[in-house]
């Protein structure tokens, strides 16, 4: 009896695993067919029966990214990046998720994560050439900050100030007018 129930046991642990595969395999068709809402369902399906299964983590996060859900993906990418050991699945991890981060224009999250991909695989050019693009955007960010605060007043160029100077001139005579039409009392009056 014992014998059954443990050969029931590596059976059923063996279909899970099946089905499991069935699901990658099937949401890999829908993902390539660029029907991600699909490929979603069936990573989902497949991470309810295995949830700590690497490759349903992955793919989810790739067609989440897909589908533009760029903090869903994120999420997704810190999970998997926590559960493995794979040293290259998480760098592929952390540089999707840097890709994530630039989507959302986090760039400092962004910058974070490439430099955490290449830690982790020091090779990998494209994590490289992306930390790069990310630091120059956050230059470019932080000298564009500080030309904004430190924006002068626009200066008047000699003519528009005499101009300016004659409407004041102008204006004091109109004012002077008036008061003497009105009976120039020499008392001051509210303006």
């Amino acid at each position: 009896m014992k014998k059954l129930f443990l050969l029931l046991a590596v059976f059923a642990a063996l279909n899970a695993g099946a089905q499991v595969n069935v699901f990658i395999s099937k949401g890999n068709e829908y993902y390539q067919a660029s029907q991600f809402d699909m490929a979603i369902s069936q990573y989902r399906k497949a991470l309810e029966a295995e949830p700590n299964n690497t490759t349903a983590q992955f793919n989810l996060a790739n067609a989440l990214q897909k589908q533009k859900k760029y903090d869903e993906a994120i999420q997704q990418l810190d999970q998997l990046a926590y559960a493995t050991n794979d040293r290259k699945l998480k760098a592929s991890a952390y540089y999707n998720q840097g890709v994530a981060h630039s989507h959302l224009k986090n760039l400092e999250q962004s910058i974070e994560s490439y430099k955490s991909a290449l830690r982790l695989d020091p090779t990998d050019q494209q994590a490289r050439e992306n930390l790069q693009k990310a630091l120059l955007e956050q230059k470019k960010k932080q000298q564009q900050q500080q030309k904004d605060q430190k924006k002068p007043e626009p200066k008047m160029s000699q003519k528009e100030a005499e101009q300016k100077l004659k409407m004041l001139q102008q204006k004091e005579r109109d004012l002077q007018k008036n008061k003497n039409k009105q009976g120039g009392t020499g008392q001051a009056q509210d303006w």
